[in-house]
């Protein structure tokens, strides 16, 4: 079974390689009733646009198992640094069970 910070690290380097269908299917159907693969594109693209250059490291900066909001089916939420040559941007996300299978549930796009 992967874990939460692997699904965390997987989307985040499909958005940083702009394979966003492939981060899209790794979302929740919570997250999906909120963004289209096309806004959650514009999102990414709004903290980490395509001239952005090297993305790199992509690591998990911090995580929680227990956090205010927490949902019956939620995992861990993960703290995901994005690296660039002039500055670093940050997503955070929750991870939940769904029938199942770990997603990604909820994203907040940018540093705190």
């Amino acid at each position: 079974m992967a874990t939460s910070e692997a699904l965390a690290i997987e989307f985040v380097r499909a958005l940083a390689n702009r394979e966003y269908v492939t981060a899209y299917d790794l979302t929740a159907s919570e997250f999906r009733s909120v963004f289209s693969c096309e806004e959650m594109q514009n999102e990414f693209e709004s903290i980490v646009p395509e001239d952005w250059g090297a993305i790199d490291p992509i690591e998990i900066g911090t995580t929680m198992d227990d956090w205010p909001g927490k949902l019956e089916d939620d995992i861990k939420w993960v703290y995901v640094v994005i690296g660039g040559d002039m500055y670093s941007e940050a997503v955070v996300l929750v991870t939940a069970q769904q029938s199942g299978i770990l997603r990604v549930r909820q994203v907040e796009w940018g540093r705190p």
